[in-house]
């Protein structure tokens, strides 16, 4: 029979549930209007697509596609330059704050000839709680640099909620953010590594937290539900923490005749990953781009 301590803490951790569960699916807290016209987009591979964005005051976004394919043999979490030129001169990051949801889902489709399946917008701060509640994450960077947060040293830094949200934000060379973009990358690697989706699962309270903290700082299209992330664990039953990976958008950069730096959708890798994707099992491709630093 559980105690009285147990049982008290089930019934808290069940009224923190419902709560937030409430928030995530609070139809006025739903995106609207945030995909394509339906003629002009690719059709389901079966798997699952969550296009991410977590804003910051810098402008440089985390922005990240997350996809489960539908051989459910892994996680793959590619994170994109917000600078990446992809349409007339426009980059990615421009044309979402220009044109919404709708215009960013409708690039990022063209450029990997997948289907969109979510969307959601995460608040920095509930990226920061997420990090406080699961670190300190030990995240490493290319480069040593300042910010108000503190130093960040070449190698291995341990980050808290406030230190993580200006690594992501931080943008420590002029390369047009791609050492701030592989830093995101690191930042996720670390975040997915210590979720360890066991875990939570044999501790609900720990589940719940996270969950609250997600609720609580996302928006997302009216189809992402509950219902919807708890069919993820049948999805990812039995995966290797090996078959999660993330990597970057591959792109090349240049610099114009003003010295500016341009990143441009890398023209031979892209469409290489874009055919893996569109197959049955596209983790094999994605391990490969992993091991040459992508």
């Amino acid at each position: 029979m559980p105690s009285v301590r147990t049982l008290f803490s089930s019934l808290g951790s069940l009224r923190d549930a419902n709560r937030a569960r409430a928030a995530f699916d609070d139809p006025g807290r739903k995106l609207t209007a945030v995909f394509p016209p339906e003629p002009i987009r690719p059709d389901s591979t079966g798997g699952l697509s969550l296009l991410l964005r977590v804003p910051t005051d810098s402008g440089g976004d985390v922005i990240a596609l997350i996809h489960v394919p539908a051989s459910g043999t892994g996680v793959i979490v590619l994170v994109i330059n917000p600078a990446t030129t992809v349409e007339a001169g426009a980059s990615l990051g421009e044309l979402i704050d220009e044109s919404g949801w709708p215009v960013a889902v409708a690039v990022v489709e063209d450029i990997l000839g997948m289907r969109v399946d979510h969307v959601m917008s995460l608040d920095i701060e509930a990226l920061a709680g997420i990090v406080d509640r699961l670190g300190p994450l030990a995240v490493y960077s290319a480069v040593a640099f300042s910010t108000a947060a503190g130093e960040f040293v070449v190698g291995t830094n341990h980050l808290d909620g406030v230190r993580a949200r200006a690594f992501v934000a931080a943008d420590p060379i002029d390369d047009a953010g791609q050492t701030r973009t592989r830093g995101q990358r690191a930042l996720l690697r670390s975040l997915i590594a210590a979720l360890d989706l066991g875990r939570p699962a044999k501790d609900p309270q720990e589940l719940v937290g996270l969950f609250s903290l997600l609720a609580a700082g996302s928006r997302t299209d009216a189809g992402l539900t509950t219902s919807v992330l708890a069919g993820l664990p049948g999805r990812l039953r039995g995966l290797s923490p090996v078959n999660i990976l993330t990597v970057t958008l591959p792109t090349t950069s240049r610099r114009d005749e003003s010295g500016h730096v341009i990143v441009d959708v890398d023209v031979e890798a892209v469409p290489v990953l874009r055919e893996a994707l569109a197959g049955d099992d596209p983790i094999g491709f994605v391990r490969g781009l992993a091991s040459l630093g992508y």
